[in-house]
């Protein structure tokens, strides 16, 4: 689950526990359309087979309806809702107020905002200067491997595309960028993203590729893969001005 930022909106989280049954969200959602009211975010926190608890983010801006109102309906629909409370919040921060794990591919995900992994990178490129390239890039090579054991060494990933559309699932499932595109050839792989955070929290800073942590993670994860020796270079980079970022994965033995 997520906090949720109100942005100059009056924006109120609701955590409600539904039955798993068929039709008990859409009944649920349609609570909401009866005062004309929209959902701007929803997301699904199993509790047990029997029962599903939503965070949903509701928008009252300029609207006459009090969230105390749309509390009381949700909760006086016994037939679908088993219990309904709003979130708590914090001037313009909204979050919920148990845990809930987040699934990625059946292990536990952790979320990290860009604000800290700026922190991370240019924190390290601070105290350790020029050696941080290679402390990074070691750092995304052990990434790679153990993403290789967790995810493709399972699922009997074993050739190049596959394994680029397991990462093209990971990094949007992630958020860390977009695969937009690859080439497989017999001595390298081409792979072409946007967005990717590591080089878009670095426009403007650096004057060469500044992508070394997830550099380091296709080397690792790759080298599993083929079972050979590959060298990654980022030969395009958005942190120099260039419309995405462009890796190729040579083949060495």
């Amino acid at each position: 689950m997520v906090c949720l930022f109100k942005e100059g909106r009056n924006l109120v989280g609701f955590e409600i526990v539904l039955p798993n049954i068929p039709g008990t969200l859409r009944h649920t959602c349609s609570l909401t359309e009866k005062y004309g009211l929209n959902i701007v975010y929803i997301e699904e926190c199993g509790i047990s087979k029997e029962n599903d608890m939503f965070f949903i983010v509701v928008d009252f801006t300029d609207e006459d309806i009090d969230p105390e109102t749309l509390l009381a309906e949700f909760r006086k629909d016994k037939d679908y809702i088993i219990s309904a409370d709003i979130s708590p919040y914090l001037n313009d921060i909204i979050f919920p107020s148990k845990f809930c794990a987040k699934d990625m591919g059946g292990r536990r995900g952790i979320l990290l905002g860009q604000g800290n992994m700026k922190g991370i990178i240019l924190g390290t490129k601070k105290k350790l200067g020029e050696e941080s390239d290679a402390f990074l890039y070691y750092l995304g090579y052990g990434i790679g491997e153990e993403t290789y054991r967790m995810y493709a060494e399972p699922r009997d990933i074993g050739d190049s595309t596959e394994g680029i559309l397991l990462w093209e699932a990971l990094v949007r499932g992630a958020r860390w960028g977009d695969i937009i595109g690859y080439e497989v050839m017999d001595d390298k792989i081409i792979i072409r993203l946007e967005r990717l955070w590591e080089c878009e929290i670095q426009k403007g800073l650096v004057d060469k590729p500044a992508s070394h942590l997830f550099r380091g993670i296709l080397a690792g994860f790759f080298e599993k893969l083929l079972g050979k020796k590959v060298a990654v270079k980022e030969t395009k980079c958005i942190a120099l001005g260039d419309p995405y970022c462009q890796f190729e994965i040579n083949i060495i033995t």
